[in-house]
């Protein structure tokens, strides 16, 4: 965070979009010069290129926490749909394997200038087994025979679905409800007609490790998996088709 990035509101300020790009370049031309035996950046370029952003993005830019403060004033229905998975939260997820913001409910209010004394509810949508693409603990695992994680290879909405570089390795789990640390008041399920045919479908509980069982995720990373054994309860599946809309 080294705070010389060019913001949405530079934009409409010429002087000062063209004192924070010359500052800017000060330092990077001094690289792309002397170090890389690159052409240096021109600054009036960057500023005329910028400055006509602006004109295209005025119309749709504004003052949105000001905005949602006087919706929420009116008594008119505001939400906030980040897309969130709380362990990827850089405080209360599985370090380091985390992202570098706030990735829990709380995050909302930080984005979008909503105080918390504003926030009403808090729904969380999941699906109804997890995945995760990423590496480090997770809180369950679908496993083989052999103890390897069981995996599905899944391509990003890119376009890109056909080439070996844009699909990865998805790993599943069954499904944890991380409730209290973003303070959900309800739960909206999502995919449960995967589990069309399973005759139970398994939810975790709690971690048993050697000292006993916790309903928490551990604190540090060494009590985690595989030293930390999940504890299921199980709900009873079901064989009809589930994805018809009822009427």
């Amino acid at each position: 965070m080294s705070r010389v990035g060019i913001r949405v509101q530079d934009l409409f300020d010429a002087d000062g979009l063209r004192a924070k790009v010359v500052g800017a370049l000060n330092q990077k031309n001094q690289i792309l010069v002397k170090l890389y035996n690159r052409r240096a950046v021109d600054a009036d370029t960057v500023v005329a290129e910028l400055l006509s952003y602006g004109e295209r993005l005025r119309p749709m830019v504004a003052d949105t926490s000001l905005l949602l403060e006087r919706m929420l004033d009116e008594a008119r229905r505001s939400s906030s749909r980040p897309a969130r998975r709380t362990l990827l939260d850089v405080d209360h997820g599985t370090y380091p394997f985390v992202t570098s913001s706030n990735a829990t409910a709380g995050g909302a209010c930080t984005g979008s200038g909503i105080p918390p004394t504003r926030i009403s509810g808090v729904i969380a949508i999941a699906k109804a087994y997890t995945t995760s693409g990423r590496r480090g603990p997770v809180p369950t695992e679908l496993l083989d025979d052999h103890g390897r994680a069981v995996c599905v290879r899944w391509g990003p909405s890119t376009g890109r679905h056909g080439t070996a570089a844009a699909l990865r390795l998805v790993r599943r789990g069954y499904l944890p409800l991380p409730a209290r640390v973003n303070g959900v008041t309800d739960f909206v399920l999502t995919k449960l007609d995967v589990l069309t045919g399973w005759p139970r479908f398994p939810r975790l509980r709690r971690l048993r490790r050697r000292w006993g069982c916790a309903p928490e995720m551990p604190m540090t990373g060494s009590a985690s998996s595989p030293r930390a054994v999940p504890v299921y309860e199980t709900f009873a599946g079901w064989s009809e088709d589930i994805r018809a809309r009822p009427r």
